[in-house]
């Protein structure tokens, strides 16, 4: 042992060449590692995960030059946790994945791409809190991350932190004025907080450039309905209708814009359709006891509005809609006393 240790500090080359001999050797070996894994592990088309189908493909983001880009042990090693984690998680694989993308981001602590991406992956094992810290650790060391203040401004609004949500996303939109996705999603945003102007605008921004996407003009229809402009939003909804014409958010928006025209006889046949599509929607119920009380169907009406009250038992409008039941049963009670 003594003689190899002189034989190296009398060739100073070959003791300074040494390390990269060996991380030479130990690059190809988890090139291959990593090539077997994907014989073994193939990804299966259709299924959903977590970076791809589960969220909306502006979540994941690929690292680029940071790949494999280093002369570092720890990062090395740090890259090949990354890229097996993310591997993992496209396959589906949530549990594992969550284990080598905690491993990459502690050897690759100032890399914003490792944060952002297990971000999503504890996004999906609905460790929300921890992926909030994620996501803000990828924005603080690149400020200019789209994806990250998209990825971030949802999950806030997922928290119930609207404002910082719809603060996030505006962020996001700065950066990428001219991605549908992140405008369609501040739309909605907007739509929750009940500014249906500004709902309308980014609704309309995300169709811009000949994008032909259903949900926007949906969303950019039932904003029009909103601000009272009817015909315009009816236009808006048969356009969202004509590319998912099962849709039951868009067939819920028809019959509240046809409602609006006066013409609520037909807003009740959408509304029944609407729901044949997807009776856990409450709203469509509330909308259809609009319609039910405009025709003078008082009881027909109650019955809508407490079947809402019991699918959405966390109501904004609950005490309205409550006092509403009340006035309607009043009448009906004073009007079957006088016949």
């Amino acid at each position: 042992m003594r003689a190899v240790s002189t034989f190296f500090s009398t060739l100073p080359f070959l003791r300074k060449a040494l390390p990269w001999a060996i991380l030479g050797l130990v690059f190809p070996a988890l090139i291959l590692f990593n090539a077997v894994f994907m014989t073994l592990f193939p990804a299966h088309p259709g299924q959903k995960t977590a970076l791809s189908d589960v969220f909306n493909p502006d979540h994941y983001l690929v690292q680029s030059a940071f790949v494999y880009n280093t002369r570092d042990a720890n990062q090395l090693f740090g890259n090949f946790y990354y890229t097996l984690g993310t591997q993992l998680a496209a396959r589906g694989q949530l549990i594992p994945a969550e284990a080598m993308l905690n491993k990459a981001a502690h050897l690759l602590p100032r890399n914003p791409y490792v944060h952002m991406n297990y971000g999503v992956v504890l996004e999906a094992l609905e460790k929300n809190p921890e992926a909030l810290g994620q996501y803000q650790e990828a924005i603080t060391l690149d400020p200019k991350m789209v994806q990250g203040y998209y990825s971030l401004g949802l999950l806030q609004d997922k928290l119930n932190q609207l404002d910082k949500g719809i603060e996030s996303l505006q962020k996001a939109v700065a950066l990428a004025p001219d991605n549908g996705m992140i405008n369609y999603d501040l739309g909605v945003l907007y739509a929750k907080k009940g500014d249906f102007e500004k709902s309308a605008l980014y609704s309309q921004k995300a169709l811009e450039g000949g994008n032909e996407f259903a949900e926007a003009y949906n969303n950019y229809g039932y904003a029009l309905a909103q601000l009272g402009k009817y015909a315009e939003a009816l236009d808006a909804i048969e356009k969202s209708l004509a590319l998912k014409p099962e849709s039951a958010a868009a067939l819920d928006s028809k019959g509240y814009a046809l409602s609006g025209l006066g013409r609520h006889d037909e807003a009740l046949k959408v509304y029944s359709e609407a729901l044949k599509q997807d009776p856990t929607i409450g709203e469509i119920y509330l909308h259809m006891a609009q319609a039910l009380e405009q025709l003078g169907s008082y009881d027909k009406s109650v019955k809508a509005y407490e079947t809402y009250l019991q699918m959405t038992p966390d109501a904004p409008d609950r005490l309205h809609v409550e006092e509403k039941i009340k006035k309607l049963r009043k009448w009906t009670s004073t009007n079957a006393k006088q016949t």
